[in-house]
């Protein structure tokens, strides 16, 4: 055997021997460590009622920003203890008294405690305050590791909840499936991808939809995992909800109105470094 094929062959088994390599994939900062996290989200909606002659189409954009740092502080059975400071909030558009009030809802508490389990699930500890921006940014963030170890290649299912952000108290039921899809910088990097779908469901706080109202919608995003820091440092997720709504006549023997379709497009993108 000649030296390019004994260096083929041991390229081979290396690179099969990686793609078979078993790593349990964890949250778990370093005690000390100060994260520096920054969370943009966009939310698009647009509504189209079909017409005899023209389409009526509306259409909202709305966005928000929010830097924030966690400290982590104990780890306990349940996960990692972080302190979290709210730097900054930015919201478009804004008139200066929604803006005075999303300050006020994110940074009342100035400081607050977030407990984030090794799955990657993310809960407020007394925050003081059940409707904080806090809360409903990072509050109701689902698991979404493997609890077992996995190798390249693996899948996993979750089923999470998330609130529906055109809809106050309704909630949708999502099944995501999630691709570990390679290790990087020598075993220090995991990427992840997912895909899922996304029904809506009656809960006790939401009026329950009419017989002409319906939702569906599609998810797809990216997860990193930096090994040695512990966490998530970059994630990126897009959801798509189409709805379907149908109003009944305002007035006696006036024509069925078509239904309304209205298209959300939420977009996320949190990225974190370790402050040095």
């Amino acid at each position: 055997m000649g030296v390019r094929q004994t260096v083929l062959v041991f390229s081979l088994l290396f690179a099969k021997a990686a793609l078979a390599q078993q790593v349990l994939l964890q949250i778990r900062p370093h005690i000390g460590d100060t994260l520096r996290m920054h969370l943009s989200q966009t939310v698009e909606m647009t509504g189209t009622t079909r017409g005899a002659r023209t389409d009526s189409v509306r259409s909202m954009t709305t966005s928000i920003e929010v830097f924030t740092r966690a400290i982590a502080q104990q780890w306990t059975s349940n996960g990692t203890l972080m302190q979290t400071i709210t730097d900054s909030v930015a919201m478009s558009p804004a008139s200066a008294g929604s803006l005075a009030d999303l300050r006020r809802r994110a940074m009342q508490a100035k400081k607050v405690w977030l407990r984030v389990s090794t799955d990657g699930a993310m809960e407020l500890v007394d925050d003081g305050d059940p409707n904080s921006e806090l809360r409903h940014l990072f509050g109701e963030m689902p698991a979404v590791l493997s609890r077992t170890s996995v190798s390249v290649g693996d899948k996993w299912t979750r089923e999470m909840q998330i609130p529906l952000s055109n809809e106050p108290g309704a909630v949708g039921a999502v099944r995501a499936t999630f691709h570990f899809d390679s290790l990087g910088r020598n075993g220090d990097i995991a990427y992840i991808s997912m895909r899922g779908t996304m029904s809506r469901i009656n809960t006790p706080g939401a009026a329950p939809a009419g017989p002409g109202y319906g939702t569906t919608g599609q998810l797809a995003g990216t997860i990193q995992i930096d090994r040695r820091l512990g966490w998530i440092t970059e994630s990126k997720s897009t959801i798509i909800v189409r709805s379907s709504i149908t109003t009944n006549p305002s007035a006696k023997g006036e024509a069925e109105r078509a239904p309304m379709q209205v298209r959300t497009k939420i977009t996320q993108w949190l990225r974190v470094m370790r402050a040095r």
